[in-house]
């Protein structure tokens, strides 16, 4: 794998956004998504149909699961950046995974992610 597909992304393909679908599409080499990226999604979901169509939906990915080592990573990526800078838990976690696993983050939210210089991420405004 090589790249880590954001929520802002996937929120996009599951909305039918077809220059998202295009674009990641388009990546040259694999991709996956974070357990986390899948949670906010299940949190997102209006209704339970919403929450069926959603679970269809992630159902067609390769997820990364959380590890230890991603934890630990995302503790510290919160201890130097949570005052300074407004890093989230969850963009912690996600930010943590893609430099555990040695992966691009694919987002559209540069703002979010701009402090981790240990982080690769391709930004994307399709």
């Amino acid at each position: 794998m090589s790249y880590l597909i954001d929520s802002d992304v996937l929120i996009d393909i599951s909305r039918g956004k077809q220059a998202a679908q295009e674009f990641v599409d388009s990546l040259p080499e694999s991709w996956a998504i974070s357990q986390v990226s899948a949670l906010e999604l299940i949190v997102g979901a209006r209704d339970n149909r919403d929450l069926s169509a959603l679970h269809e939906f992630l159902s067609a990915f390769s997820v990364v699961s959380l590890s230890d080592a991603i934890g630990a990573l995302a503790y510290e990526l919160l201890r130097r950046h949570a005052k300074s800078h407004g890093l989230h838990v969850f963009d912690s976690l996600i930010a943590a995974t893609a430099i555990e696993q040695n992966l691009t983050l694919v987002t559209k939210n540069q703002r979010h992610f701009a402090m981790l210089e240990s982080l690769r991420v391709h930004i994307r405004h399709y």
